[in-house]
């Protein structure tokens, strides 16, 4: 019964996390591709004045930052990802500690001017 109940436990935080790193990662690397690749940047405030992050100085520097961003939250999905497939608790803590991590740094990162 213990077994299965640290399974269902296993598999129910795993969820989250894949659906947390999973959407990030997407959206950021949507945001490089649409920049970079598509070269869309009629709606991005690049360059003017305003309550804006500093990376929204030139469309390079934000798909550059959206890139990064991408590629961390990517890594997180893999670790969660390989970690319910050895099904292994232990490792699962690492997840679920970068994935907090990678997010307060995320949003602390949103906040520098």
């Amino acid at each position: 019964m213990e077994k299965n109940q640290n399974a269902l436990i296993l598999w129910i935080i795993g969820g989250i996390i894949l659906s947390i790193t999973g959407q990030l990662a997407f959206k950021n690397l949507q945001e490089w591709y649409v920049i970079t690749v598509l070269n869309n940047t009629a709606a991005y405030p690049f360059g003017e004045e305003g309550p804006t992050p500093y990376y929204y100085e030139t469309k390079e520097l934000y798909a550059l930052v959206s890139l990064v961003w991408g590629l961390l939250f990517s890594g997180a999905f893999a670790l969660t990802v390989a970690t319910i497939i050895k099904k292994n608790n232990k490792i699962m803590y690492a997840a679920i500690g970068s994935t907090v991590f990678l997010l307060l740094a995320l949003f602390i990162h949103g906040q520098v001017a």
